[in-house]
């Protein structure tokens, strides 16, 4: 657990500082120069190429991390044969290239349905229809390349790329329109191309580390790995397309079926920014913890993985749910300091619920690994279909009567019955849960931050209200953590970092 917990340190770093400067394009540059429906936009064209690229991976983003063991070198091999890993990523590549052959004609003949869908409430998407393809290829490329870099346990660059590096084009590309430099339609050229970028960037790092090469041996696949390979690559192209849909869905249908449009997009995306901060320890937590998930059901060592589950459970906890509160206490004020805040704080709701609904995901979403590298995987795609399913219905069901709220309490619903099938399955089958004494105790901890929130006084300058009450209830939290010692791995960093503090003044 201690690799994960440093590398997850590592890459939860960058990603915050990749998270400010994101919040400063959003809150600052976003909703000051760009209207609501602009914004929405460009979220909506960024979720569509995001789901239509997950199609093209044709599941390749849970096998990389299941079948990569079986073709990384042992330390007795030459260094040639480790740079390419028995052909990992050459053939990683090539499923990815014959799913985007498939996908992108099956897009072009779904266009009629689609700009149906969107014509009544936002024509604008059906304008930026074929701009969605591009987007598309540099997603899926730059995505392969970043699994493989995890793979080889590197994944400080890979964040450093997506989270700041990104970001700092982005916030250029929203300046420039600022100034009247670029239309509309450029603006969107730019910042589809940004991605591209941040694609070179990647390949260019996997050839840095001498890992970037296409050299293979088809012998080396046998027909038993080719068959378990398919097998799974099938099933789970679906159940991660499933996953893909509901955790994106809202957004989707928000744009579709809400009156609002494309407005009422950008209003709810303005409150998926704020949660999507939530899972910021998470992403880099999963990202070391899943390879390591995959070498112990490789063994067959099912205590390892119950006991990974709890660990990694209870830390995406603690550390998710602490974002969660301390932003759900602060929202009126977030509202209040947010240029054309009175515009979006109609989105308070959908962050509650969003939030909610993110919280049941980090503590469960471990068991995707677990139970993606078990025997049991195929159980993915039937109850991920069915809930994708249910969730849609839910949003049709919602969206007209109750508009993005509905849209919220929808993916809540969904996430909480897509967890609840999946955890009874890994508790029947393999007897692991993430539940545990530590757990319990960091929900106590979370109750009485609740009531420490509710004493303190509200302030009328917002900026004073987030000070005020974020440093009593923050500072209570992390020494309630630390002292009660349900995470020995934190404090004994928070011990190293204070014996360094404590060597450097003597």
């Amino acid at each position: 657990m201690g690799i994960v917990i440093r590398q997850s340190i590592k890459g939860t770093a960058v990603t915050y500082l990749g998270a400010l400067i994101g919040f400063f394009s959003t809150f600052f540059i976003q909703t000051r120069y760009l209207l609501p429906g602009e914004i929405g936009l460009l979220q909506v064209l960024l979720q569509a190429a995001t789901l239509v690229s997950s199609f093209a991976m044709m599941g390749l983003n849970s096998s990389i991390y299941r079948f990569y063991p079986y073709f990384r070198n042992s330390g007795e091999q030459t260094r040639a044969s480790s740079e390419r890993n028995n052909g990992f990523l050459f053939y990683a590549l090539l499923i990815s290239l014959v799913g985007l052959v498939v996908i992108i004609p099956l897009y072009y003949l779904l266009r009629g349905p689609i700009c149906d869908m969107y014509m009544d409430n936002s024509p604008e998407f059906v304008q930026y229809f074929h701009w969605v393809v591009p987007l598309v290829v540099f997603l899926l490329f730059w995505l392969v390349f970043e699994l493989y870099a995890v793979q080889l346990m590197r994944i400080a660059v890979p964040k450093l790329i997506r989270e700041i590096i990104l970001r700092v084009l982005l916030v250029g590309t929203y300046l420039v329109y600022a100034l009247g430099w670029v239309s509309f339609p450029i603006m969107v050229g730019i910042y589809i191309s940004c991605y591209g970028f941040c694609m070179l960037l990647s390949i260019a790092y996997i050839g840095r580390l001498g890992s970037l090469s296409l050299k293979h041996d088809w012998s080396y696949i046998t027909p038993e790995l080719r068959c378990n390979f398919l097998r799974y690559t099938l099933i789970y192209v679906s159940a991660s397309i499933g996953t893909k849909l509901g955790s994106q869905l809202g957004l989707f249908m928000v744009g579709a079926l809400d009156a609002g449009g494309m407005d009422s997009a950008g209003i709810y995306s303005i409150a998926f920014f704020m949660v999507a901060v939530v899972e910021i320890p998470s992403r880099s937590m999963l990202n070391i913890a899943s390879p390591i998930m995959a070498d112990s059901m490789k063994r067959e060592d099912l205590s390892q993985a119950n006991h990974l589950f709890k660990r990694v459970a209870l830390h995406q906890v603690l550390a998710g749910g602490f974002i969660f509160l301390l932003v759900l206490f602060n929202i009126d004020s977030i509202y209040a300091i947010l240029p054309n805040g009175a515009k979006y704080i109609s989105g308070k709701s959908v962050f509650l619920f969003l939030g909610l609904a993110k919280m049941l995901e980090i503590t469960f979403n471990y068991g995707n690994s677990l139970l993606s590298c078990s025997k049991y995987y195929h159980w993915n795609l039937y109850y991920t279909l069915g809930v994708t399913l249910l969730g849609v219905l839910w949003q049709v069901l919602l969206i007209p009567i109750l508009g993005i709220s509905g849209a919220a309490i929808a993916t809540l619903i969904t996430t909480a019955l897509s967890y609840f099938v999946q955890q009874l399955m890994i508790s029947l089958k393999m007897k692991c849960s993430p539940f545990s004494k530590d757990l319990f105790v960091s929900l106590c901890i979370f109750t009485a931050m609740c009531a420490i929130n509710y004493v303190v006084p509200c302030m009328s300058n917002p900026w004073i209200d987030i000070l005020v009450r974020s440093l009593p209830i923050g500072f209570f939290g992390l020494c309630a953590i630390y002292f009660s010692g349900i995470s020995p791995e934190a404090k004994s960093v928070v011990d190293r970092l204070l014996k360094c503090k404590n060597h450097g003044r003597t």
